[in-house]
């Protein structure tokens, strides 16, 4: 299956005749229901369906874009060539909003790609084993559980990179969920290569009981990123940080059953 993202892309289909739905609930509805009677028979897997990608795959296979069998073969294309995501029969909202998820974890990854392009390249490799040494030197600090890191990195001007990304350690081995940590690591890489500036924080789940709350406590940490280097925040730094609205500057208040503590200096 290639699923629309959006009503915006649903709209741009309904140029062909042949395409049959007005409404984008009434879509989801019945790809949910199809996929559902799919997966009695095998595994169903899917991909995103691009509008504007799929009119330049009809005009360079010289096919009818207005033809049901052409969207079959691009969905077919889509989903051989890229790496589409099992069904397992979530809520359909939930699946798409997975691929929709995805879709932008690539598009910031082509992005820093592509900022990096310029760069040369010994600079570039140098960088890329940094990323992965501080990335490495991070979790050993974090120990054993899940550590969810947010990092925010300078893009072109007023268009910083921001992502969330979630690592779990269990008995030295090491889950990634999702494909968001790799592109931590080129987020990490892009500032070291460039000398752009950032943050980085670092909460950490454990298995301590708030008593106040009765919730497991998070160990948070932050680093600030400057000239190619992590810099370590002090617990009260990250603490100010972390209460204050990046907006409007007003305080904010702690949340619960958080502890931020001074975070480390990284030795190479």
């Amino acid at each position: 299956m290639a699923l629309l993202m959006d009503e915006l892309d649903l709209e741009t289909m309904r140029e062909y005749d042949s395409f049959e739905f007005s409404d984008y609930d009434t879509y989801l509805a019945t790809c949910e229901r199809e996929m559902r009677i799919m997966r009695r028979a095998g595994r169903v897997v899917a991909e995103t369906f691009d509008p504007v990608e799929y009119r330049e795959f009809c005009r360079e296979m010289e096919l009818e874009a207005d033809d049901p069998g052409s969207r079959a073969r691009y969905a077919a294309l889509v989903c051989e060539e890229g790496d589409p995501l099992p069904y397992r029969g979530e809520p359909i909202e939930e699946f798409v909003a997975a691929l929709a998820g995805r879709e932008r974890l690539r598009a910031m990854s082509f992005r820093i790609e592509a900022l990096l392009l310029d760069v040369p390249v010994g600079r570039v490799m140098e960088a890329e084993d940094y990323a992965t040494d501080i990335f490495l030197w991070l979790l050993s600090r974090g120990g054993a559980g899940l550590h969810v890191f947010t990092c925010h990195v300078g893009g072109e001007e007023g268009d910083p990179l921001e992502i969330v990304a979630e690592v779990e350690i269990r008995r030295n081995e090491m889950m990634l969920h999702g494909e968001a940590p790799l592109v931590l690591s080129q987020m990490l890489t892009l500032a070291r290569a460039t000398g752009t500036p950032g943050s980085l924080i670092m909460r950490s789940m454990t298995r301590r009981i708030d008593p106040a709350t009765g919730w497991p406590v998070k160990i948070v940490r932050g680093w600030f990123i400057g000239n190619g280097e992590i810099s370590p925040l002090s617990g009260k730094e990250i603490r100010t940080a972390s209460c204050t609205d990046q907006r409007t500057g007003d305080a904010l208040p702690p949340e619960p059953a958080v502890e931020y503590v001074d975070a480390p200096h990284y030795r190479p």
